[in-house]
């Protein structure tokens, strides 16, 4: 056990030296001398005084005193019986009766009621010794609570905490130390310490453990230890030597440890499997540093993860990149997706095409605290593989949308010239059927070759939206101006189309469009009601649309052409308030 004395143990929340003193008399004089002696004989004392015990009693309950020196015989309750209602309160403080009417009967009532000291008055020469046991009474008091915290401490850690003496017996353990081995307390005290160990282990301690132990005074480290069943039970020991020649010991299970260590092993493994590269940046820390990158990651940067966990995307960030800092500021500002072309700045300062997806990561509160990255090099396989399953989930609906307005058409206005024999009425079917055959044509290619663009050539961007001529109903499409790039000609119509009905369609009576180049791409915006902020990721999936009779499929097939090009494609706001579209990692011929 333990060989230390009370006075020898280190303070325990005993900030304060001065002692506290509720002093009970129906004598105010008495009350007034004694204060003055206490004063003279004690260091640091604060007294109070108070002439009726009841009032005493309640001052106890509301205040902390160290202790309590009463007077025997008073009016409404004696001092033994301001002690018992005190013992009734529950309230632990020490007790002295000092009384001036002292007898052999009430001594012996005093000791029974349990006083803590028994003192009658008389000469000045007894303050002294009242000064000396109300000193004596707070330091043993305040000794014994030191203790008493110390073992609710130990008994309520979380950590096992056991005694083991001189024989290997143990002396004592929480619960803790006995749950670790799945059994009860009073299983084990009073065994010895090697009931918990197999033959193998136990031979351990003798010839390495104990002995490292008696020579250092300390030691920690691993073990395994049996459960009351036999099964074996990972453990990490800390072990301290005491004066008596036992120890103190502290045992942690780690079978939980090891198993979240598993756990986050096999997630690592699944996260470096994966054919791109994948990152988790920290939103809440200045800058938005890197906190994980998987392997792909690595690989595709040139980066270990070492020398990017803690540092910013500026480090992967080129000349050529065009504010992908900006775009990654802002998913974290606005909590929007954002998805986009990025020339990475790698570790050998060359750069690499990518397509880079940031998706911020929200708490319950709807705060933005991380950013997964995903980065794939642009013309992989892997980006041609998901842009594949893009286009085949929602294939029909691109057949559907993209083959029946030309349709309608044709057969709308075979119609009318039938009716109302009018031949004027075939143009209209003749140009509608031309476009079915291109569209024929092109999606026979598709479902040929996987893929909804063939191979990109020079192609004049202004020239797929000009082809639509004068418009109805004051519409009109503005080329604020162009360039050449690289894309499939006939998906390039297709996109533009797309964009045009979708702001007839939309935009009401009179809309006016424009099509204008951006540093990397190309923009197409309208000024007609606009999408709102919150529905802009959702207006690239299947199904979505503002109107009760819509398919939601021509933005659908916009993404879908565009990410077949590697082009980003995201959705913002016009000058006017209208639908905006950019499109960016647009090369042109001259790449």
């Amino acid at each position: 056990m333990l060989s230390v004395s009370p006075s020898e143990m280190p303070p325990f929340g005993m900030g304060r030296g001065d002692i506290s003193v509720l002093l009970v008399d129906d004598e105010p004089d008495l009350l007034e001398l004694t204060v003055g002696f206490l004063e003279r004989e004690l260091t640091a004392v604060e007294t109070t005084t108070c002439t009726d015990p009841t009032e005493a009693l309640g001052l106890l309950r509301t205040g902390a005193y160290d202790c309590v020196v009463s007077d025997y015989e008073m009016p409404g309750l004696t001092g033994l019986e301001l002690l018992d209602a005190i013992q009734e309160a529950d309230l632990e403080v020490p007790f002295i009766l000092f009384t001036g009417k002292g007898s052999e009967e009430i001594a012996s009532q005093a000791i029974s009621a349990g006083v803590d000291e028994y003192l009658q008055k008389g000469g000045t020469e007894k303050y002294a010794v009242l000064a000396n046991k109300i000193e004596t009474l707070v330091k043993k008091h305040r000794a014994e609570s030191q203790v008493q915290r110390a073992f609710l401490a130990i008994e309520s850690a979380q950590e096992g905490i056991g005694i083991i003496d001189a024989d290997g017996v143990y002396q004592y353990m929480n619960e803790a130390y006995a749950a670790v081995y799945n059994r009860e307390r009073s299983e084990l005290v009073g065994r010895h310490w090697d009931v918990l160990y197999s033959a193998e282990e136990t031979e351990r301690f003798y010839e390495d453990i104990l002995p490292e132990l008696e020579a250092t005074g300390s030691w920690r480290g691993v073990s395994t230890g049996i459960t009351k069943e036999g099964r074996e039970v990972p453990e990490r020991l800390v072990l301290t030597q005491m004066a008596d020649g036992g120890h103190v010991c502290i045992v942690q299970d780690l079978t939980e440890e090891d198993e979240m260590k598993a756990e986050l092993a096999l997630k690592d493994r699944a996260l470096d499997s994966l054919p791109f590269g994948l990152a988790i940046l920290d939103a809440t820390a200045e800058g938005v540093p890197f906190v994980y990158v998987n392997t792909g990651f690595e690989e595709l940067t040139g980066y270990e993860a070492d020398a990017l966990v803690g540092a910013t995307w500026e480090r992967l960030e080129g000349e050529a990149d065009g504010g992908t800092v900006a775009e990654l500021e802002r998913a974290v500002r606005t909590g929007e997706t954002v998805a986009r072309s990025v020339a990475v700045a790698t570790a050998d300062g060359t750069s690499v095409d990518t397509v880079l997806d940031l998706s911020p990561v929200t708490n319950e509160t709807g705060t933005v605290v991380n950013v997964v990255a995903v980065l794939r090099r642009r013309g992989s396989k892997s980006v041609a593989a998901e842009a594949s399953l893009d286009w085949l989930s929602g294939l029909a609906g691109v057949l559907s949308h993209d083959l029946k307005t030309p349709l309608t058409v044709a057969r709308g206005n075979a119609e009318l010239a039938q009716d109302l024999d009018d031949t004027s009425r075939l143009d209209p079917v003749h140009s509608a059927l031309d476009r079915l055959e291109a569209l024929i044509d092109d999606l026979s290619n598709v479902m040929a070759q996987g893929s909804l663009v063939e191979e990109p050539r020079p192609v004049d961007l202004a020239a797929a939206f000009r082809s639509w001529g004068d418009l109805e109903d004051g519409s009109s499409i503005e080329v604020v101006d162009t360039r050449r790039v690289l894309a499939d000609e006939r998906a390039l119509d297709r996109l533009a189309d797309n964009l045009v009905k979708n702001s007839l369609e939309h935009g009401g009576e009179g809309v006016r469009m424009r099509v204008g180049t951006l540093p990397d791409g190309f923009y197409f915006e309208d000024t007609g009601a606009g999408i709102p902020a919150a529905e802009r990721d959702r207006v690239f999936k299947p199904g979505v649309s503002s109107k009760s009779n819509g398919t939601g499929l021509g933005l659908v097939s916009i993404r879908q052409i565009a990410t077949a090009h590697g082009w980003s494609v995201t959705v913002t706001e016009s000058a006017e308030g209208g639908a905006r579209f950019e499109f960016t990692g647009v090369r042109e011929p001259s790449e």
